[in-house]
């Protein structure tokens, strides 16, 4: 196939689309190969160019590939990362996107031989990014990554490359940490738009006034995992999401006192006051804490491992 590094993306959703259009763009020698089993999805990635080709094989697709990157959802990871594993050259990088990575971590040490590096990855997208796949999804992203104690260097180094090279911002962190997080960041409005659909569901007046629904119901309700990743990831964090879930459950009960008390309207206005000033202050530091993160210096070695992994790995077998 060349000397072309090879980068394959499996999923080709907002995010795998995203990534392939942002890499066309970081990274143009890269030849970029796509699998997606929905067939619509292939086909619109390829006719965005977020790749050159597709493959309907997901072994086949992942032969030649010097970079795997998954962009699938929790529930697909495990079986994929099995499925691959037999066709992939030796030093193949193979890295993931999902929301969680203590199982992730698991599983690629599970399925994933000792010369295949793994290395754990997620890209927190800033607030304002939209739906629609575009290159500069990543710009301003906070990209978490959780490398194994034994990953290799220059695998490390490719991780991080490969998240500056698109515009986000590499942050280093502990897999069970980031977790921890995620519960709060992610898992936690997740059940929360789920149990809102659910009490929606049962209101008596939802069939005669389905357009009263507005863009502040649209959005909380938007965006929820698929049910297989949503029960594997509520599972898998359990700990940390029932921490979580109990804090707004205090909360919703403080509310609710509010409501029903003589003194209510002044704790009301007060609850919004301070979210508000909550979230201003979020949106702005936000900006301040990811100008202030290392950025990977542009050194040889990171335009090497860009342009061309096979020249930082050992020599591999074929």
């Amino acid at each position: 196939m060349g000397d072309r590094m090879q980068i394959t993306i499996l999923g080709l959703g907002t995010l795998g689309i995203s990534l392939g259009l942002a890499l066309r763009r970081a990274v143009p020698e890269a030849r970029l190969v796509g699998h997606d089993p929905d067939h619509e999805r292939a086909r619109e990635a390829l006719r965005r160019k977020a790749v050159d080709r597709t493959s309907w094989n997901l072994p086949g697709a992942c032969e030649e590939a010097d970079l795997i990157l998954l962009t699938l959802p929790l529930g697909e990871i495990e079986t994929t990362l099995r499925a691959i594993a037999p066709a992939l050259k030796e030093g193949t990088l193979v890295m993931d996107t999902a929301e969680l990575k203590a199982p992730v971590m698991a599983w690629a040490q599970t399925h994933l031989s000792s010369s295949t590096p793994f290395i754990g990855g997620h890209p927190i997208l800033r607030p304002d990014a939209g739906e629609e796949p575009d290159p500069d999804l990543f710009r301003d992203a906070l990209f978490c990554l959780t490398p194994p104690a034994q990953a290799p260097a220059w695998a490390v180094e490719a991780a991080s490359g490969l998240a500056h090279r698109i515009g986000a911002r590499p942050f280093f962190i502990d897999p069970v940490e980031h977790d921890g997080w995620m519960a709060a960041l992610e898992q936690l409005p997740s059940l929360l738009g789920a149990a809102l659909l659910s009490v929606w569901s049962v209101a008596p007046a939802r069939r005669e006034m389905p357009q009263a629904i507005g863009i502040r119901f649209a959005r909380i309700t938007a965006d929820l995992p698929d049910a297989p990743s949503g029960r594997l990831a509520a599972t898998a964090n359990r700990e940390a999401l029932l921490y979580w879930l109990d804090r707004l459950l205090e909360t919703l009960g403080r509310l609710r006192e509010a409501l029903t008390g003589l003194e209510g309207e002044a704790a009301l206005e007060d609850l919004f006051r301070t979210a508000s000033q909550i979230r201003d202050n979020w949106l702005k530091s936000r900006q301040e804490s990811l100008q202030a993160l290392p950025v990977p210096a542009d050194q040889p070695g990171l335009m090497e491992t860009m342009l061309g992994l096979h020249r930082l790995r050992p020599s591999r077998r074929r």
